[in-house]
């Protein structure tokens, strides 16, 4: 098995040689690592640093823009490049645990038929200082079409995740262009993939820093996976699970990542933001969304019974 590793690169050159310095500590040396740079007017040490890597590690492929892309093109891309089984999305700075491709190797080949998506935890610094944590059942297979939980409770990141490329390119799953829409991409390889293995092992520590696109993009991806999942004739049987997701993202995550933001006047806005798009929905996503009703999230549950009281709060503290 070949693993190719996907790194969308502005040139820092100190944070991506901490990437590729773990990568070549690998246990296992079945890998690939394809770097698209999306600024072409880094220094000119940053693009000769990337083109010193590609000449001396036989395992790198280089994609050199001629104008920014975004994030979302040059994924998809480095998508069209890849030459393995699998691939991941990681950014400059990741460090790799040494035994990261051992692991997804062992999970891979044990596993029949093929896993489509792996889910592994990570440790996260920065803005957040933790470990990434499941509410799914570590270390077991779970069948889609029928362990439907997966689809409420997925990390709604595509770090943290090893995706088989071939089930990828043949439905054409891709990313918007030019914005952030990594969420929807997700849903979309989660809506036809028929496996997911979520793994307990932390292999990787990912920093989270302040978002380079709009913090609001982290949530005005919903409407969009939802109506994806009504194309594709799937959002009937998933209506509460998916609901479940938009709304733990909009009342929970995407709150507590922009209140980190140290920005009083866009947590504010996000605030009213969420106060508007939760109108009148409350009552009846408590009373008769059957993930909610289990209760497995109890934060999220606590946040959503006092949503209005917790947003009059927020707002009196920062000042309305």
């Amino acid at each position: 098995m070949k693993l190719s590793f996907i790194i969308a690169t502005q040139g820092k050159e100190n944070l991506l040689f901490k990437t590729i310095n773990s990568l070549k500590k690998q246990t296992v040396s079945d890998y690939e690592i394809i770097i698209v740079n999306d600024d072409p007017y880094v220094e000119k040490e940053a693009i000769e640093f990337l083109k010193d890597q590609f000449r001396e590690n036989e395992k790198i492929i280089i994609a050199l823009n001629s104008k920014g892309q975004g994030s979302g093109s040059n994924w998809n891309s480095a998508i069209q490049l890849a030459n393995g089984e699998y691939f991941a999305f990681i950014k400059e700075g990741d460090i790799l645990e040494p035994n990261y491709i051992e692991k997804i190797s062992k999970i891979t080949n044990s596993n029949k038929p093929k896993l489509d998506i792996i889910e592994y935890q990570i440790k996260r610094v920065g803005l957040v200082d933790d470990i990434s944590s499941s509410i799914l059942e570590p270390n077991v297979v779970y069948n889609l079409p029928t362990d439907t939980q997966v689809f409420a409770y997925i990390s709604q990141t595509v770090y943290g995740k090893v995706f088989r490329r071939s089930y990828i390119k043949d439905f054409r799953i891709n990313f918007r262009r030019s914005v952030r829409f990594d969420t929807l991409f997700l849903y979309k390889a989660l809506g036809h993939a028929r496996t997911l293995y979520v793994t307990s092992d932390v292999l990787i520590t990912h920093k989270i820093s302040v978002l380079k696109y709009s913090a609001f993009d982290l949530v005005n991806q919903w409407p969009h996976i939802l109506n994806y999942y009504r194309r594709i004739g799937a959002f009937k049987e998933l209506k509460d699970e998916l609901n479940y997701a938009y709304y733990y993202q909009l009342t929970y995550d995407f709150l507590n990542i922009v209140k980190s933001f140290d920005n009083n006047q866009l947590y504010k806005k996000s605030l009213k933001y969420v106060e508007a798009k939760m109108e009148n929905k409350i009552e009846a996503f408590t009373s008769k969304n059957s993930v909610f009703t289990e209760n497995k999230q109890p934060k999220f549950n606590k946040r959503i019974n006092t949503l209005n009281a917790f947003i009059n709060a927020e707002l009196r503290l920062i000042g309305k």
